[in-house]
Protein backbone atom coordinates (compact mmCIF):
# COMPACT_ATOMS: atom_id res chain seq x y z
CA UNK A 1 0.00 0.00 0.00
CA UNK A 2 2.89 2.27 0.89
CA UNK A 3 4.35 1.37 -2.40
CA UNK A 4 1.02 3.05 -4.23
CA UNK A 5 0.37 5.81 -2.36
CA UNK A 6 3.95 6.52 -3.46
CA UNK A 7 3.04 6.16 -7.34
CA UNK A 8 0.25 8.12 -6.99
CA UNK A 9 2.00 11.52 -5.48
CA UNK A 10 4.52 11.15 -7.60
CA UNK A 11 1.97 11.50 -10.28
CA UNK A 12 0.13 14.61 -9.07
CA UNK A 13 3.58 16.14 -8.21
CA UNK A 14 4.20 15.82 -11.91
CA UNK A 15 0.64 17.44 -12.89
CA UNK A 16 1.19 19.98 -10.72
CA UNK A 17 4.56 20.70 -12.58
CA UNK A 18 2.95 20.73 -15.89
CA UNK A 19 0.07 23.26 -15.03
CA UNK A 20 2.55 25.90 -13.86
CA UNK A 21 4.38 25.64 -16.87
CA UNK A 22 1.70 25.89 -18.97
CA UNK A 23 0.10 29.29 -16.75
CA UNK A 24 4.19 31.12 -17.27
CA UNK A 25 4.14 30.71 -20.91
CA UNK A 26 0.52 32.48 -21.27
CA UNK A 27 1.39 35.24 -19.06
CA UNK A 28 4.51 35.87 -20.72
CA UNK A 29 2.84 35.35 -24.33
CA UNK A 30 0.13 38.02 -22.89
CA UNK A 31 2.50 40.26 -20.97
CA UNK A 32 4.84 40.72 -23.97
CA UNK A 33 6.08 44.58 -23.88
CA UNK A 34 5.13 45.94 -27.51
CA UNK A 35 8.78 46.74 -29.80
CA UNK A 36 9.77 50.08 -29.46
CA UNK A 37 11.40 52.20 -32.03
CA UNK A 38 15.32 52.38 -31.11
CA UNK A 39 17.11 55.61 -32.44
CA UNK A 40 20.02 54.93 -35.70
CA UNK A 41 17.52 51.33 -36.40
CA UNK A 42 15.72 51.04 -39.47
CA UNK A 43 12.22 51.00 -39.07
CA UNK A 44 10.62 48.30 -40.32
CA UNK A 45 7.65 48.06 -42.67
CA UNK A 46 4.13 46.16 -41.15
CA UNK A 47 2.22 43.64 -43.60
CA UNK A 48 -1.44 45.19 -44.27
CA UNK A 49 -4.25 43.14 -45.79
CA UNK A 50 -4.10 42.96 -49.36
CA UNK A 51 -8.03 43.66 -50.05
CA UNK A 52 -8.07 46.56 -47.92
CA UNK A 53 -5.27 47.68 -49.65
CA UNK A 54 -6.85 47.51 -53.27
CA UNK A 55 -9.83 48.83 -51.75
CA UNK A 56 -8.28 52.01 -50.63
CA UNK A 57 -6.36 51.83 -53.93
CA UNK A 58 -9.12 51.89 -56.08
CA UNK A 59 -11.46 54.57 -54.31
CA UNK A 60 -7.91 56.50 -54.30
CA UNK A 61 -7.38 56.22 -58.08
CA UNK A 62 -10.79 56.76 -59.35
CA UNK A 63 -11.39 59.27 -56.30
CA UNK A 64 -14.69 58.77 -56.64
CA UNK A 65 -15.17 59.56 -53.21
CA UNK A 66 -14.17 63.62 -53.90
CA UNK A 67 -16.47 64.41 -56.99
CA UNK A 68 -20.52 64.38 -57.30
CA UNK A 69 -21.60 61.87 -59.77
CA UNK A 70 -25.03 62.37 -60.21
CA UNK A 71 -23.50 65.39 -62.68
CA UNK A 72 -22.63 64.67 -65.73
CA UNK A 73 -18.97 64.90 -66.95
CA UNK A 74 -17.97 68.89 -67.89
CA UNK A 75 -21.18 69.84 -66.19
CA UNK A 76 -22.51 73.16 -67.16
CA UNK A 77 -20.22 72.88 -70.75
CA UNK A 78 -20.27 71.69 -73.61
CA UNK A 79 -22.53 68.31 -74.08
CA UNK A 80 -21.08 65.50 -73.44
CA UNK A 81 -19.97 62.94 -77.06
CA UNK A 82 -20.96 59.22 -76.28
CA UNK A 83 -20.21 57.37 -79.08
CA UNK A 84 -21.99 53.19 -79.55
CA UNK A 85 -21.51 50.37 -80.92
CA UNK A 86 -24.03 47.28 -80.79
CA UNK A 87 -23.18 44.18 -81.64
CA UNK A 88 -25.93 41.75 -82.27
CA UNK A 89 -25.77 38.47 -80.96
CA UNK A 90 -29.29 37.08 -81.68
CA UNK A 91 -32.09 38.03 -83.60
CA UNK A 92 -34.85 35.47 -81.58
CA UNK A 93 -38.29 35.83 -82.80
CA UNK A 94 -40.14 38.19 -85.15
CA UNK A 95 -43.75 38.02 -84.45
CA UNK A 96 -46.58 39.24 -86.97
CA UNK A 97 -49.22 39.19 -85.14
CA UNK A 98 -47.76 41.57 -82.08
CA UNK A 99 -45.97 43.37 -84.64
CA UNK A 100 -42.83 43.29 -82.58
CA UNK A 101 -38.79 41.61 -82.45
CA UNK A 102 -36.74 40.17 -79.88
CA UNK A 103 -33.06 40.82 -80.01
CA UNK A 104 -29.85 40.10 -78.09
CA UNK A 105 -27.06 42.61 -78.28
CA UNK A 106 -24.09 43.97 -76.98
CA UNK A 107 -24.50 47.66 -76.17
CA UNK A 108 -21.40 49.67 -75.46
CA UNK A 109 -20.80 53.34 -74.69
CA UNK A 110 -17.58 55.27 -74.60
CA UNK A 111 -17.13 58.62 -73.47
CA UNK A 112 -14.76 60.38 -71.48
CA UNK A 113 -14.72 61.59 -67.73
CA UNK A 114 -11.75 63.22 -66.36
CA UNK A 115 -13.14 62.91 -62.71
CA UNK A 116 -12.05 59.62 -63.46
CA UNK A 117 -8.31 59.87 -64.11
CA UNK A 118 -5.63 57.80 -62.28
CA UNK A 119 -1.74 58.17 -62.84
CA UNK A 120 -0.43 55.07 -64.05
CA UNK A 121 2.91 54.43 -65.57
CA UNK A 122 2.01 51.20 -67.59
CA UNK A 123 -0.76 52.76 -69.05
CA UNK A 124 -3.01 50.16 -68.48
CA UNK A 125 -6.65 50.20 -67.76
CA UNK A 126 -8.70 48.94 -65.56
CA UNK A 127 -12.06 47.00 -65.24
CA UNK A 128 -14.96 46.38 -63.29
CA UNK A 129 -18.25 44.72 -62.80
CA UNK A 130 -21.48 46.34 -62.25
CA UNK A 131 -21.10 46.71 -58.80
CA UNK A 132 -19.01 50.40 -60.25
CA UNK A 133 -21.10 51.69 -62.26
CA UNK A 134 -23.79 52.58 -59.56
CA UNK A 135 -21.27 54.68 -57.87
CA UNK A 136 -20.13 56.70 -61.38
CA UNK A 137 -21.75 58.38 -63.91
CA UNK A 138 -23.41 56.35 -67.06
CA UNK A 139 -25.23 57.67 -70.08
CA UNK A 140 -28.89 57.08 -69.80
CA UNK A 141 -29.58 55.59 -73.40
CA UNK A 142 -33.01 53.71 -73.53
CA UNK A 143 -34.98 51.97 -76.38
CA UNK A 144 -37.52 53.66 -77.52
CA UNK A 145 -41.10 51.83 -79.01
CA UNK A 146 -39.58 48.73 -77.08
CA UNK A 147 -42.06 46.45 -75.29
CA UNK A 148 -40.14 44.52 -73.05
CA UNK A 149 -36.36 44.65 -72.16
CA UNK A 150 -34.02 43.05 -69.65
CA UNK A 151 -29.90 43.00 -68.65
CA UNK A 152 -28.86 39.52 -68.19
CA UNK A 153 -28.07 38.10 -64.86
CA UNK A 154 -26.82 35.00 -65.23
CA UNK A 155 -24.46 33.93 -62.89
CA UNK A 156 -23.35 37.53 -62.33
CA UNK A 157 -24.74 40.96 -63.98
CA UNK A 158 -23.43 41.13 -67.60
CA UNK A 159 -22.34 44.67 -67.15
CA UNK A 160 -18.53 45.55 -67.67
CA UNK A 161 -16.63 49.16 -67.31
CA UNK A 162 -13.07 49.41 -67.92
CA UNK A 163 -11.51 52.90 -66.83
CA UNK A 164 -8.47 54.15 -68.68
CA UNK A 165 -5.61 56.55 -67.24
CA UNK A 166 -6.62 59.26 -69.41
CA UNK A 167 -10.71 59.37 -68.34
CA UNK A 168 -11.67 57.66 -71.16
CA UNK A 169 -14.58 55.01 -69.76
CA UNK A 170 -16.10 51.88 -71.89
CA UNK A 171 -19.69 50.74 -70.64
CA UNK A 172 -20.60 47.58 -71.78
CA UNK A 173 -23.75 45.44 -71.13
CA UNK A 174 -25.76 42.46 -72.27
CA UNK A 175 -29.74 42.93 -72.96
CA UNK A 176 -32.70 41.69 -74.56
CA UNK A 177 -35.49 43.64 -75.72
CA UNK A 178 -38.12 42.94 -77.66
CA UNK A 179 -39.55 46.57 -79.97
CA UNK A 180 -42.49 47.33 -82.15
CA UNK A 181 -41.81 46.80 -85.31
CA UNK A 182 -44.70 48.25 -88.37
CA UNK A 183 -45.33 46.05 -90.54
CA UNK A 184 -46.48 46.23 -94.04
CA UNK A 185 -48.52 43.13 -95.33
CA UNK A 186 -50.13 44.10 -98.50
CA UNK A 187 -47.87 41.91 -100.55
CA UNK A 188 -47.90 38.86 -98.00
CA UNK A 189 -46.36 36.14 -97.86
CA UNK A 190 -44.00 37.95 -100.69
CA UNK A 191 -42.95 40.40 -98.60
CA UNK A 192 -40.08 42.28 -97.19
CA UNK A 193 -39.86 43.74 -93.86
CA UNK A 194 -37.63 46.98 -92.54
CA UNK A 195 -37.37 47.10 -88.66
CA UNK A 196 -35.72 49.45 -86.53
CA UNK A 197 -34.28 49.88 -82.93
CA UNK A 198 -33.84 53.54 -81.89
CA UNK A 199 -31.48 54.65 -78.94
CA UNK A 200 -31.95 57.72 -77.32
CA UNK A 201 -31.12 59.52 -74.05
CA UNK A 202 -34.23 59.48 -71.68
CA UNK A 203 -32.96 62.60 -69.65
CA UNK A 204 -30.32 64.88 -71.43
CA UNK A 205 -31.17 66.80 -74.71
CA UNK A 206 -28.34 67.90 -77.21
CA UNK A 207 -27.53 70.02 -75.17
CA UNK A 208 -26.04 68.02 -72.60
CA UNK A 209 -25.36 64.49 -74.30
CA UNK A 210 -24.72 64.21 -78.04
CA UNK A 211 -24.72 60.35 -79.24
CA UNK A 212 -23.16 58.90 -82.49
CA UNK A 213 -22.52 55.80 -83.93
CA UNK A 214 -18.43 55.57 -82.58
CA UNK A 215 -17.09 53.87 -86.11
CA UNK A 216 -19.62 54.57 -88.60
CA UNK A 217 -20.72 51.83 -90.56
CA UNK A 218 -18.31 49.26 -88.68
CA UNK A 219 -20.72 50.79 -84.99
CA UNK A 220 -22.51 47.28 -86.09
CA UNK A 221 -21.92 44.31 -86.38
CA UNK A 222 -23.66 40.48 -86.08
CA UNK A 223 -23.21 36.84 -85.76
CA UNK A 224 -22.77 34.92 -88.96
CA UNK A 225 -24.76 32.50 -87.10
CA UNK A 226 -27.95 34.56 -86.95
CA UNK A 227 -30.46 32.99 -88.58
CA UNK A 228 -34.75 33.07 -88.85
CA UNK A 229 -36.57 29.86 -89.78
CA UNK A 230 -39.39 32.15 -91.86
CA UNK A 231 -36.92 35.23 -92.70
CA UNK A 232 -34.02 35.81 -94.46
CA UNK A 233 -31.69 38.84 -92.90
CA UNK A 234 -30.62 40.68 -95.83
CA UNK A 235 -28.93 43.99 -94.16
CA UNK A 236 -28.25 45.12 -91.63
CA UNK A 237 -27.51 49.08 -91.50
CA UNK A 238 -27.22 51.97 -88.96
CA UNK A 239 -28.38 55.26 -89.09
CA UNK A 240 -28.61 58.93 -87.16
CA UNK A 241 -31.00 61.56 -86.45
CA UNK A 242 -28.96 64.69 -85.16
CA UNK A 243 -32.54 66.09 -83.94
CA UNK A 244 -35.20 64.65 -82.92
CA UNK A 245 -38.14 67.08 -81.28
CA UNK A 246 -40.16 65.95 -78.34
CA UNK A 247 -42.11 68.18 -75.74
CA UNK A 248 -39.10 67.86 -73.28
CA UNK A 249 -36.64 69.13 -76.14
CA UNK A 250 -34.19 68.17 -78.17
CA UNK A 251 -32.72 64.54 -78.72
CA UNK A 252 -30.07 63.15 -81.02
CA UNK A 253 -31.73 59.21 -81.89
CA UNK A 254 -29.74 56.30 -83.32
CA UNK A 255 -31.43 53.67 -85.68
CA UNK A 256 -30.40 50.00 -85.97
CA UNK A 257 -32.61 49.10 -89.51
CA UNK A 258 -32.49 45.67 -90.40
CA UNK A 259 -34.40 44.46 -93.78
CA UNK A 260 -36.00 40.68 -93.95
CA UNK A 261 -37.44 39.18 -96.59
CA UNK A 262 -39.76 36.10 -96.10
CA UNK A 263 -38.93 32.72 -97.13
CA UNK A 264 -42.09 31.16 -99.51
CA UNK A 265 -41.28 27.86 -99.56
CA UNK A 266 -43.12 27.08 -96.29
CA UNK A 267 -46.60 29.11 -97.69
CA UNK A 268 -46.53 27.22 -101.12
CA UNK A 269 -46.47 24.19 -98.68
CA UNK A 270 -48.99 25.00 -96.10
CA UNK A 271 -51.33 27.33 -97.85
CA UNK A 272 -50.91 27.67 -101.59
CA UNK A 273 -50.54 24.32 -102.85
CA UNK A 274 -53.36 22.78 -100.46
CA UNK A 275 -55.90 25.37 -101.98
CA UNK A 276 -54.92 24.70 -105.56
CA UNK A 277 -55.54 21.22 -104.67
CA UNK A 278 -58.63 21.83 -103.43
CA UNK A 279 -59.91 23.70 -106.32
CA UNK A 280 -58.27 21.14 -108.72
CA UNK A 281 -61.02 18.33 -106.61
CA UNK A 282 -63.98 20.42 -106.94
CA UNK A 283 -63.71 20.08 -110.76
CA UNK A 284 -64.04 16.35 -110.13
CA UNK A 285 -67.79 16.67 -109.77
CA UNK A 286 -67.77 17.66 -113.60
CA UNK A 287 -67.38 14.34 -114.48
CA UNK A 288 -69.58 12.72 -111.69
CA UNK A 289 -73.09 11.89 -113.36
CA UNK A 290 -75.62 14.27 -112.23
CA UNK A 291 -77.92 12.01 -110.88
CA UNK A 292 -75.37 10.51 -108.14
CA UNK A 293 -76.76 13.53 -105.88
CA UNK A 294 -75.45 12.36 -102.46
CA UNK A 295 -71.28 12.42 -104.43
CA UNK A 296 -71.63 15.35 -105.97
CA UNK A 297 -73.41 16.91 -102.44
CA UNK A 298 -70.49 15.91 -100.47
CA UNK A 299 -67.87 16.61 -102.80
CA UNK A 300 -69.03 19.78 -102.93
CA UNK A 301 -69.54 20.29 -99.37
CA UNK A 302 -66.05 19.13 -98.24
CA UNK A 303 -64.38 21.55 -100.47
CA UNK A 304 -66.16 24.50 -99.77
CA UNK A 305 -65.42 23.61 -95.57
CA UNK A 306 -61.71 22.65 -96.42
CA UNK A 307 -61.19 25.98 -97.97
CA UNK A 308 -62.84 27.63 -95.15
CA UNK A 309 -60.45 26.01 -92.73
CA UNK A 310 -57.32 27.48 -94.87
CA UNK A 311 -58.34 30.60 -94.76
CA UNK A 312 -59.30 30.64 -90.88
CA UNK A 313 -55.79 29.28 -90.41
CA UNK A 314 -54.35 31.61 -92.46
CA UNK A 315 -55.87 34.57 -91.17
CA UNK A 316 -55.48 32.95 -87.23
CA UNK A 317 -51.48 33.96 -87.29
CA UNK A 318 -51.75 37.47 -88.71
CA UNK A 319 -52.61 40.48 -87.39
CA UNK A 320 -56.21 42.22 -88.20
CA UNK A 321 -55.22 44.64 -90.92
CA UNK A 322 -57.93 46.72 -92.40
CA UNK A 323 -56.48 46.28 -96.00
CA UNK A 324 -56.26 43.30 -98.29
CA UNK A 325 -53.31 41.15 -98.43
CA UNK A 326 -51.86 39.35 -101.55
CA UNK A 327 -52.62 35.67 -99.96
CA UNK A 328 -56.44 36.94 -99.08
CA UNK A 329 -56.54 37.43 -102.61
CA UNK A 330 -55.65 33.80 -103.68
CA UNK A 331 -57.08 32.36 -101.42
CA UNK A 332 -60.73 34.00 -101.66
CA UNK A 333 -60.61 33.89 -105.54
CA UNK A 334 -60.18 29.73 -105.08
CA UNK A 335 -63.19 29.74 -102.41
CA UNK A 336 -64.74 31.52 -105.21
CA UNK A 337 -63.59 28.80 -107.50
CA UNK A 338 -65.00 25.75 -105.01
CA UNK A 339 -68.50 27.65 -104.69
CA UNK A 340 -69.06 28.08 -108.12
CA UNK A 341 -68.57 24.68 -108.47
CA UNK A 342 -71.63 23.74 -106.33
CA UNK A 343 -73.71 26.75 -107.87
CA UNK A 344 -73.07 24.66 -110.92
CA UNK A 345 -74.57 21.38 -110.30
CA UNK A 346 -77.26 23.07 -108.54
CA UNK A 347 -77.82 25.54 -111.72
CA UNK A 348 -77.39 21.71 -113.64
CA UNK A 349 -79.46 19.99 -110.99
CA UNK A 350 -82.28 22.74 -111.70
CA UNK A 351 -82.39 23.28 -115.62
CA UNK A 352 -82.41 19.59 -115.83
CA UNK A 353 -85.66 19.30 -113.10
CA UNK A 354 -86.67 22.04 -115.27
CA UNK A 355 -86.25 20.11 -118.61
CA UNK A 356 -87.71 17.26 -117.57
CA UNK A 357 -90.86 18.77 -116.14
CA UNK A 358 -91.63 20.07 -119.89
CA UNK A 359 -90.36 16.66 -121.39
CA UNK A 360 -93.28 15.19 -118.77
CA UNK A 361 -95.57 17.66 -119.71
CA UNK A 362 -95.20 17.05 -124.00
CA UNK A 363 -95.26 13.21 -123.53
CA UNK A 364 -99.03 13.73 -121.62
CA UNK A 365 -99.74 16.16 -124.53
CA UNK A 366 -98.88 13.54 -126.77
CA UNK A 367 -100.44 10.78 -125.36
CA UNK A 368 -103.40 12.55 -124.85
CA UNK A 369 -103.59 13.39 -129.25
CA UNK A 370 -102.90 9.81 -129.81
CA UNK A 371 -105.84 9.13 -127.73
CA UNK A 372 -108.33 11.35 -129.05
CA UNK A 373 -106.98 9.98 -133.00
CA UNK A 374 -108.16 6.69 -131.54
Amino acid sequence: MARYARVLLLLLCLILIGECRKHKSRKKRWSAPAETHKPGTPLSKKVADGTKTRKVKTSHLLRIDEHDFTMRPAFAGPAVPVGVDVQVESLDSISEVDMDFTMTLYLRHYWKDERLAFPSTTNKSMTFDGRLVKKIWVPDVFFVHSKRSFIHDTTTDNIMLRVFPDGHVLYSLRVTVTAACNMDFSRFPLDSQTCTLELESYAYTDEDLMLYWKSGDESLSTDDRISLSQFLIQKFHTTSRLAFYSSTGWYNRLYINFTLRRHIFFFLLQTYFPATLMVMLSWVSFWIDRRAVPARVSLGITTVLTMSTIITGVNASMPRVSYIKAVDIYLWVSFVFVFLSVLEYAAVNYLTTVRDGKDRKLREKVREQIHKWQ
